[in-house]
């Protein structure tokens, strides 16, 4: 079994973000990334799994009728799967370890597909999207959050680059991008023009309460579990993202498109 995140980076992020999630946010940004999406009785496909939190929600929370999960890392679709037997949505939610690369599902075979926080793991954004299209039933919804870098004359690279090497130290990488590469991924795709909002705010929001989590007495287990040395670089980063959402660095971006119809 393979798997990209050690348990003390798996056991300090679900610290941070609760039971199940990997990404900041975790169900109060489900909330706000799925406020006004019906998922009633509709099919599902989960890109990037996780620890399967957001599976979870989307099949009991909000009452998609099945979900399909789907993640790289062997090792998280095991710890995925955990999560969602102890929920007792196994009935509800199958989950699959697949490779980078063409999605494994026939055409036209989901009403929605979900990517929260992790397009940003995937170096070439339109051939992802192209397969989210392909995948997806005409007229088919595509719900995504990510990070996204600012442009123009109040970016702030150095705020950026400096939560990027603090994520680095502490052993993750990403791959982001502004927001004209998603939009134009999705057009090339097929997909209408995304909904776009922008949830920087309330992810500046989030990550202040994190810092003051890190920062205090609360943290002593996560520090216990981390290490001396993994800590104080998960407060770091934490710092830095909370720095970089501030100062301009970065923005939060949560996404909504549908696959275009003839009649469109």
């Amino acid at each position: 079994m393979t798997t990209q995140y050690s348990t003390n980076v798996v056991e300090g992020m679900q610290a941070l973000y609760g039971k199940g999630f990997l990404s900041p946010g975790g169900a109060e940004e489900m909330a706000a990334l799925l406020d006004g999406v019906d998922l009633a009785g509709r099919t599902v496909l989960d890109i990037g799994c996780g620890l399967g939190g957001a599976a979870v929600m989307l099949a009991g929370t909000f009452g998609a009728a099945y979900v399909t999960s789907i993640d790289v890392d062997e090792g998280l679709v095991v710890r995925a799967r955990e999560t969602i037997s102890g929920a007792g949505l196994s009935a509800k939610i199958e989950t699959h370890h697949v490779t980078p690369g063409p999605l494994p599902f026939d055409d036209a075979s989901f009403d929605a597909v979900f990517a929260k926080d992790v397009v940003c793991h995937i170096p070439d954004k339109a051939a992802l999207f192209g397969e989210v299209a392909r995948v997806l039933l005409p007229g088919g919804q595509v719900i995504c959050a990510d990070f996204t870098v600012p442009s123009g004359p109040d970016a702030a690279p150095h705020l950026y680059n400096a939560w990027i090497d603090a994520m680095k130290a502490y052993g993750l990488t990403f791959r982001f991008e502004q927001l004209v590469v998603y939009e134009e991924a999705f057009s090339r795709a097929g997909l209408g023009p995304p909904c776009v909002k922008d949830d920087t705010a309330r992810s500046l929001e989030a990550a202040r309460r994190e810092v003051a989590w890190v920062r205090g007495p609360k943290a002593g287990p996560l520090k216990e579990a981390l290490g001396e040395e993994m800590f104080a670089r998960r407060v770091d980063a934490s710092m830095r993202r909370r720095d970089a959402l501030a100062g301009g660095g970065i923005h939060h971006t949560h996404m909504l498109a549908r696959r275009l119809t003839q009649a469109d």
